[in-house]
């Protein structure tokens, strides 16, 4: 039996709600992913970003159909899916690795979705031509799939998941993991420009956080089966709401000393600075390595200075004729990076000088507050 699909006109976008949904794996102790609340907007460019075992691809699986809820709510749309089957949800999904049919062209790879889903012949070629056309692949559309590089195979599988007018939702697994570092950017950027040309609301999973932060309009943390924080790539990097994006998101990630809150304060190592409104007690205190300094000599007269060890010195380039770079350091128990003018910096004793401003206070991983 042949199951026709009617192909509507192009929606191309979903607004997803994810409500209190948990999962856990047959067998195992505790759930992979819990009591998740996730919003998607409609037309989105949406990234779960995390560490392997985060529950990323679960999720994503989940949003798919290919692993049932066991609680919680899922809607597309303003309509409960949890119980639909995959098909019914009009999703499509891109994997790690090209999934192609080899004895087809890419025309008819490409055509293989709208075919299935009995859509005439002159819509299956027009339709083919376009989304080549974006993914600038027009001049492939004869070869089969044993003639392209692993780059191009990816474009037509993410063609594939793009072909069919009535999907509202496409989800992306890590689908640059296979190519050369060298073709990720050019992947990324066909992907983004056909993602905005078309509305079409997208799920992309990945660990690293420059795809994530390239390619998404929003952002979810995923740490441990929770989501830490949804938010821009900016304020992922200048608001962390938990320490955990602090530490994954950035490159350095952001340092963290062992602090107090006293009188609404925080000090370290017998240095108080800041300003906070959370009750006293122990926490921690970060700051981003663009937003603090080491220096050698006598300790400077400005912001919070603590004492620190320098250990060594790494060049990333020049800043307007000066020389930046890397330094890190050794202050209390904690080592620390700096991203700076290594203009007069070198091995030895010294100080690392914090901008009151631009130090955030977690306790228990969550942020407390802004020092202001």
């Amino acid at each position: 039996m042949v199951v026709r699909i009617r192909i509507a006109a192009w929606t191309g976008m979903a607004e997803i709600r994810i409500q209190q949904l948990s999962f856990r794996y047959p067998g195992a102790d505790t759930d992979t992913l819990a009591d998740l609340n996730l919003d998607i907007e409609s037309g989105e460019a949406h990234a779960l970003l995390g560490g392997s075992g985060a529950g990323k691809s679960t999720l994503l699986n989940l949003l798919s159909g290919l692993l049932p809820m066991d609680r919680g709510q899922m809607i597309f749309n303003g309509e409960d899916v949890g119980a639909r089957a995959p098909l019914a949800r009009r999703v499509s999904q891109v994997f790690q690795f090209p999934v192609l049919y080899e004895a087809m062209t890419v025309e008819d790879n490409l055509r293989f979705p709208l075919r299935c889903a009995g859509a005439p012949r002159a819509t299956q070629r027009a339709r083919a031509a376009d989304i080549a056309r974006r993914l600038h692949l027009e001049g492939l559309l004869k070869r089969k799939p044993a003639r392209l590089s692993l780059v191009e195979k990816q474009l037509v599988a993410i063609g594939k998941s793009l072909v069919r007018p009535d999907v509202s939702l496409v989800l992306l697994d890590e689908p640059l993991t296979a190519a050369q570092p060298a073709y990720k950017w050019q992947l990324r950027q066909a992907l983004k420009s056909v993602q905005r040309e078309l509305g079409t609301t997208m799920v992309y999973v990945t660990h690293d956080q420059t795809e994530a932060l390239t390619f998404a309009d929003r952002i979810s943390v995923l740490h441990e089966g929770r989501i830490v924080q949804t938010a821009s790539p900016e304020l992922l990097v200048t608001q962390p709401a938990h320490e955990h994006v602090g530490y994954f998101v950035g490159s350095p990630g952001m340092n963290f000393l062992d602090a107090r809150i006293e009188s609404g304060a925080y000090r370290v190592d017998g240095t108080l600075f800041g300003a906070t409104a959370a009750d006293d007690g122990i926490c921690r205190v970060g700051f981003r390595p663009e937003w603090a300094r080491l220096e050698n000599g006598a300790r400077p007269d400005r912001g919070a200075c603590l004492a620190a060890r320098i250990l060594q010195t790494r060049i990333l380039g020049t800043v307007q004729g000066s020389v930046h770079g890397l330094v890190t350091a050794r202050c209390g128990e904690a080592e620390v990076t700096t991203r700076q003018s290594l203009d007069g910096v070198s091995p030895g004793d010294g100080w690392l000088c914090l901008d009151p401003q631009r130090i955030f206070g977690f306790r228990d991983g969550l942020r407390i507050d802004h020092a202001q």
